[in-house]
């Protein structure tokens, strides 16, 4: 019997650097192979959230959003302080599945001592395992995002419910 599957959690970002503070408290959480799908339009702050990710995750390199490489890869450490791979993809320049298919998007799947963040993962639509953690970004004002955590899978749930925890700690 499978555990109740608990509502996504919704959080209220005022600003970047609020944004990136919430994806670096996910980050610290994200063991090996873990999958991260960024969802949202132009501008929401998909970029923004996978930095903060590389933060929790102790990345010393800048991580840009890779539109023109497709992929990035990072050195980090998981919340098992073991080393991890970070591979960055970016999926807004494809257009068909073949190109996805064309860089080795199934080897970086593949990988589970790394963890994958993606943007626009809807270009990869069948292709993706069935468990990983959506994040959906989305404006509200100039600077406010609402985000969404959904997880996929048991491991990912217990991640956002540690996630959970600990943003509300924060505000308390």
């Amino acid at each position: 019997m499978t555990a109740p599957r608990r509502p996504a959690l919704d959080v209220i970002s005022h600003s970047p650097e609020q944004t990136l503070r919430i994806g670096t408290q996910l980050g610290r959480v994200l063991g090996q192979g873990s999958l991260v799908l960024l969802g949202g339009m132009i501008g929401a702050g998909k970029t923004t959230f996978a930095q903060g990710l590389a933060r929790g995750l102790r990345v010393t390199t800048e991580m840009l959003s890779p539109t023109f490489t497709l992929v990035t890869e990072h050195d980090g450490t998981d919340a098992h302080e073991r080393a991890v791979r970070i591979y960055h993809i970016d999926l807004y320049r494809i257009e068909e599945a073949e190109e996805v298919l064309s860089f080795g998007f199934e080897e970086y799947l593949d990988d589970q001592s790394a963890i994958t963040i993606i943007e626009w993962p809807e270009r990869a639509r069948g292709l993706l395992p069935p468990e990983y953690i959506m994040i959906e970004l989305a404006t509200v004002a100039d600077t406010k995002r609402s985000i969404t955590i959904d997880p996929h899978g048991e491991r990912y749930r217990l991640a956002i419910e540690t996630l959970r925890r600990e943003l509300a700690g924060a505000r308390g």
